[in-house]
């Protein structure tokens, strides 16, 4: 009799080399969107960093353009070196006027700002505060919670260390005092010498007090011309 040779060998290797194509298709395919998900990122960072540049470089040329102000044009801009650029390439007329608006819109900004934040920002200050001292209260209740444990449990724990190491507990506890007072010395011998040595002549809480006084004199001479240039800026339309 013939003999039929069997047709499961060929449908299994269709089988497997099917599975195959099927795993390479989806590791290809997750490949691609690893890809693209790279790719995304990458741009997102690249805006990032574009946007923090541009930020600088505008602050740069901010910066720049008062100091030439203030030093070269004596105040004015026209007279600075910038200026006098800009005027012989006869564009100073437009970018005063774009400068004006763009300082007339700043002023307002920060006039609204001035006005309408504080009301929220007192309570997120206080908020923050009260969340701050919370946090400080549990740490110190945690701390003397922790030395109250230590303290009851260490006469156990001495016993056990003493099985193994005779006298080791009572030598940590003659280091961990030592260590006490040498904090405690350093600490007191610190004091001693700045009341002495530091805090006397122009370090004197005199000194101190003046040299704070007129630079609360300052901050605040500068606040109030800043204030009539925020208000001057706010009024130009």
């Amino acid at each position: 009799m013939a003999q039929v040779k069997p047709k499961s060998s060929k449908q299994g290797g269709k089988q497997v080399t099917a599975a195959k194509k099927t795993v390479q298709e989806k590791s290809s395919a997750q490949q691609k969107k690893n890809k693209q998900n790279s790719a995304t990122q990458k741009k997102k960072c690249g805006c990032c960093k574009w946007t923090l540049g541009s930020i600088f470089i505008i602050a740069l040329i901010a910066g720049a353009l008062c100091y030439d102000t203030e030093v070269n044009g004596k105040g004015v801009f026209e007279k600075s070196a910038t200026g006098k650029v800009l005027k012989n390439a006869g564009v100073l007329p437009h970018v005063q006027r774009a400068w004006y608006v763009t300082m007339g819109a700043s002023a307002r900004g920060y006039k609204w700002a001035e006005e309408h934040v504080p009301p929220y920002a007192e309570p997120a200050i206080k908020t923050s505060v009260d969340l701050w001292k919370l946090a400080r209260n549990s740490a110190y209740n945690i701390i003397q919670s922790g030395k109250g444990y230590f303290n009851t449990k260490w006469p156990v724990l001495a016993k056990f260390i003493d099985q193994y190491v005779p006298n080791l507990s009572s030598k940590l506890e003659a280091f961990v005092s030592g260590a006490c007072d040498l904090a405690n010395n350093s600490y007191e011998k610190s004091a001693a010498l700045i009341k002495e040595k530091i805090l006397i002549g122009r370090f004197s809480p005199e000194n101190i007090n003046q040299a704070l006084n007129q630079t609360r004199n300052v901050a605040l001479e500068y606040y109030n011309q800043f204030h009539k240039k925020v208000d001057a800026y706010a009024k130009l339309k």
